[in-house]
């Protein structure tokens, strides 16, 4: 095969095939870039239609509903003081009593027998005192009688120590004088003693008296405390005891509240702090809570000194007047009026979005605005509105009060 035969060979299998490709891509390529273009698109920027509310700066005086619990500042368990059985329970949970009233009876049978040995022991030692007293009168008596018989033996001792000296007389009855002598004057001196101690011996009957008279006292108020009665006013928490129970001496059987100190406890946001720490400074700030259609007035008795570690507000504690018959433990919407606070706008609660943020329409277009809440108002037509304070609010500023997910500076919009 000579060498034309495969240069043609060769042309014909490769190069041809390549050319064939190379001459419809050209004239694919001819052809897209002869194709007539389409006409662009104009993109036409959409509206959102929304509503507004017009800025009116005013001085208003804001309402804030807080939540808070019914409580009670004076809240007692009362104990037994006495080891005894429960005669009668006269009340259960939840009743009301009167200060003064009976609440429980316990057995005094075992006390009436401690008052009556109390009573004896004290009439003991009075009667002590006075067969003492009449001890004293007799000693004194027989002091002067001793007296006068030693002033008898002693004219005996004399004459008996003149006898001996001219020894007309044994000496034994010298002794015999003598210690006739020595021993009315032993008597005598116990005598003295005796009346000398008589100050120290009423001084320690009438201890015992004293003592005694303590004792009968204290099983008299122990007699008196089988009868537990109602501190105050109050309502019954709990009853910890039954008739036929042997309570004991610091055992609880009763808890109840005083329904005078019942107050109102709930949390106030850090955020309106300062504002109610400048009311309670001067007048009391009022408040009102509703429970089963009625509404009863609060007034700001006090905050708590110790803050939420969790939230950052304190506990303010509202005085409850009137309202007895709220049970403690109830929660209730509480609502507070604070101070008037100066240029504030009064906005609809659809107006703000999240915790700080309005949107104001310049020119159709959202302009974003920080705010900071004060509190809520009713209107006088009754439209619930939220009082915001801003620097760059001003009175005739358009506010939307419509929520827009995609709400953002620059956006257009339309108001209905």
């Amino acid at each position: 095969m000579n060498l034309k035969t495969l240069v043609f060979r060769f042309l014909t299998r490769f190069l041809l095939p390549v050319a064939i490709i190379a001459a419809a891509v050209y004239g694919f390529m001819q052809l897209k870039g002869s194709r007539p273009k389409a006409p662009a698109k104009t993109v036409t920027e959409q509206v959102w239609g929304v509503s507004s509310h017009q800025v009116a700066l005013r001085d208003i005086a804001p309402e804030v509903t807080l939540y808070g619990a019914v409580e009670a500042s004076e809240t007692v368990q009362l104990s037994s003081t006495v080891n005894a059985f429960v005669n009668q329970v006269s009340i259960g949970r939840g009743d009301r009593v009167s200060k003064g009233q009976q609440i429980i009876e316990l057995d005094d049978r075992e006390l009436r027998l401690t008052l009556a040995q109390r009573k004896a022991s004290l009439e003991d030692a009075k009667t002590l005192i006075s067969t003492e007293k009449n001890s004293h009168q007799t000693n004194q008596k027989a002091l002067l009688i001793e007296q006068q018989l030693q002033a008898i033996n002693q004219k005996n001792f004399d004459r008996q120590q003149q006898l001996v000296a001219k020894k007309v007389a044994p000496t034994s009855r010298l002794e015999d004088a003598t210690r006739a002598l020595q021993q009315q004057e032993l008597s005598i001196l116990n005598r003295k003693n005796t009346i000398a101690n008589y100050p120290n011996r009423i001084a320690r009957l009438k201890s015992q008296v004293t003592q005694n008279q303590i004792l009968l006292e204290f099983a008299e108020l122990d007699l008196e405390r089988t009868k537990i009665l109602a501190p105050f006013d109050g309502r019954i928490l709990s009853v910890d005891t039954a008739t036929g129970n042997r309570v004991r001496n610091g055992d609880l059987v009763v808890k109840l509240y005083n329904t005078r100190s019942l107050e109102v406890r709930s949390q106030i946001p850090a955020r309106y702090l300062p504002m109610m720490q400048t009311g309670n400074s001067g007048a009391a700030l009022a408040a009102s809570i509703s429970h089963q259609g009625k509404t009863y007035a609060l007034q700001l008795d006090r905050l708590s000194a110790e803050a939420s570690a969790s939230q950052g507000g304190i506990d303010a504690f509202f005085s409850l007047s009137g309202g007895q018959e709220i049970e403690v433990g109830r929660n209730l919407q509480v609502k507070v009026k604070l101070p008037t606070q100066i240029n504030v706008a009064a906005l609809p609660p659809l107006a703000i979005y999240g915790q700080n943020r309005i949107y104001r329409i310049i020119d159709q277009r959202l302009e974003a605005l920080s705010i900071m809440r004060v509190g809520d108002w009713t209107s006088p037509s009754g439209e619930q509105l939220t009082l915001v304070r801003s620097a760059e609010l001003q009175t005739g500023d358009q506010v939307m009060t419509t929520q827009l997910p995609n709400a953002v500076t620059g956006l257009l919009v339309e108001t209905r």
